[in-house]
């Protein structure tokens, strides 16, 4: 188990029927689950989640990807292709605040479990769906996953070099959707607590990624036309932000302004360069970008990037240094936060496993598990007892296969 701490209580009482898989959806009930939510992971029997055997097992039913989004969550392994598997939904839907899916449109209508159904159950329900390009329209029902949905919201040109987009290295698709669902769901959480009523969230992957974009597609909606791409460099006016190779790695630059750009070049001893006409304001330094960066380029090879990243530092240029994940995680600001939970008794694994925050403290209590993930069902019986179902009843269901 981690360490100590308080827990964070924001939604404490608040209940959340969680029948979502893979990223986007465990995702999001995950950021409620650190935020104090009781998660209630909906299962299929035998499998569950799709994600317990993506990848590497460290255990059966037990991948990094699984582990890494599923802690402080309750499992039941409850066949929804029964009716009673979906009456036992319905009297779970009755105490839930929530409810998240991430199943292609219209699906949970066909088995009994849409909104329709759920707001009848219970009407001050939020139902959150989650979907590739939405619940409804032309494109509703096309299946959708990361790689597809950065390419055609624009994520792929917008990265790379200019001959080659590129896709982004990790499933941001996926996890900036999981994000903004979160968000609306605790907007409507908030609705619920002043109004008492509930809400349908319909949550595109597609139009969530835009979102994400703002930048770029307001510049594109000023200007018509759609920016370069310019791989590790970012969209600056002028060349002194970027990235540059020095003796052992690569610095990290973001002097984007005039005013930042004169502090760097007083600081790397070249205030010639602000009697320079080629560099004497944005547009100047826009027409000579290239120019600049050959010059600052000669000078970081000098020396290390530790180096200059402390120059830059202490002349207020803000700077840094290209990491990989294990330089990310020995950082000592993460260890002063809190930020990673190290939980030694997951089920089948020997080792302590790590685990991530929400991103944020709560009055300077880290987000973070408190319970590991669940087996596929090792809550079953408690949930259902939770419920008024009896343990009578509870044989009954596990022996025609409802749950497990």
């Amino acid at each position: 188990m981690p360490e100590e701490s308080p827990r964070i209580n924001l939604l404490d009482g608040v209940r959340v029927l969680d029948f979502t898989h893979v990223h986007a959806g465990p995702l999001c009930t995950y950021q409620l689950a650190l935020m104090g939510a009781d998660i209630i992971k909906v299962e299929a029997p035998g499998n569950g989640d799709q994600m317990r055997s993506m990848g590497q097992q460290l255990a059966p039913g037990m991948s990094p990807g699984f582990l890494g989004q599923n802690a402080s969550k309750r499992s039941i392994a409850l066949n929804l292709k029964t009716d009673d598997g979906v009456r036992v939904v319905h009297r779970l839907m009755e105490d839930a605040d929530v409810v998240v899916i991430n199943m292609r449109p219209g699906t949970a209508d066909r088995i009994g479990i849409g909104y329709e159904t759920a707001r009848t159950v219970n009407p001050s329900i939020v139902y959150c769906a989650i979907s590739g390009y939405g619940q409804e329209g032309p494109e509703a029902d096309r299946p959708a996953m990361d790689h597809l949905i950065q390419g055609e919201s624009g994520m792929f040109m917008a990265t790379g070099t200019e001959d080659q987009p590129v896709r982004v290295g990790f499933a941001i698709a996926d996890a900036g959707t999981a994000v903004i669902a979160s968000s609306a769901i605790l907007g409507a959480l908030v609705r619920k607590g002043r109004e008492g009523s509930g809400a349908f969230l319909d949550v595109s992957m597609l139009e969530s990624c835009m979102a994400l974009m703002g930048l770029n597609y307001y510049n594109f909606f000023a200007t018509g036309k759609v920016g370069p791409r310019v791989g590790p460099n970012p969209l600056a006016q002028i060349g002194s932000a970027g990235t540059w190779k020095t003796k052992d790695g690569v610095l990290l630059v973001n002097a984007n302004n005039q005013r930042l750009f004169e502090r760097m070049a007083r600081a790397l001893g070249r205030g010639d360069l602000l009697e320079d006409d080629r560099f004497r304001d944005l547009n100047a330094s826009g027409k000579h970008r290239d120019e600049l960066r050959a010059i600052l380029g000669e000078i970081f090879s000098t020396d290390t990037a530790t180096h200059w990243d402390g120059v830059l530092r202490k002349a207020g240029v803000p700077s840094g240094q290209l990491k990989n994940l294990d330089d990310v995680v020995e950082n000592p600001q993460l260890k002063f936060r809190n930020t990673l939970t190290t939980m030694s008794d997951v089920p089948g694994i020997d080792e302590a496993l790590t685990f991530l925050g929400a991103g944020f403290t709560v009055d300077e209590t880290p987000t973070r598990p408190t319970s590991v993930p669940p087996t596929l069902g090792r809550d079953s019986d408690d949930i259902l007892a939770e419920i008024g179902i009896n343990l009578l009843e509870i044989k009954r269901l596990r022996k025609i296969g409802v749950i497990a």
